[in-house]
């Protein structure tokens, strides 16, 4: 069992790999987001590398603000058409916000030219 579980992070280790402090992996595991691959007897949790990517989408969708409860519907759901049209939603949204920032930063360029030419 040992060297079978040398393949696996412990929580600690997934957390760096991850980016996100151990308190956030044991939430995940709470709410059935994204719990360990392996639990042991004596409680120790591990890792597999592949849920690393399942952890990136999840990281993906919170940075989108999409909440945890549609994170984990989606991917309990696997339905590629439901992602599909969550990913098209928020790169319309990025690009509204990219418009938005646009536009305000031409009217502090026009409000800066006018300010050093008065």
């Amino acid at each position: 069992m040992r060297e079978e579980l040398e393949k696996y992070f412990t929580t600690g280790e997934f957390a760096n790999l991850c980016r996100v402090k151990k308190q956030t992996l044991f939430h995940y595991d709470e709410i059935g987001l994204l719990s360990p691959q392996i639990k042991t007897e004596n409680g120790y949790r591990y890792y597999s590398y592949e849920q690393f990517e399942v952890f990136q989408v999840i990281a993906l969708f919170k940075e989108f603000g999409v909440p945890l409860k549609e994170i984990k519907v989606l991917l309990k759901d696997k339905k590629p058409i439901n992602m599909i049209t969550l990913l098209k939603e928020k790169s319309l949204e990025i690009e509204e916000k990219i418009k938005s920032l646009n536009h305000l930063q031409a009217i502090i360029q026009t409000r800066l030219q006018l300010a050093e030419h008065a």
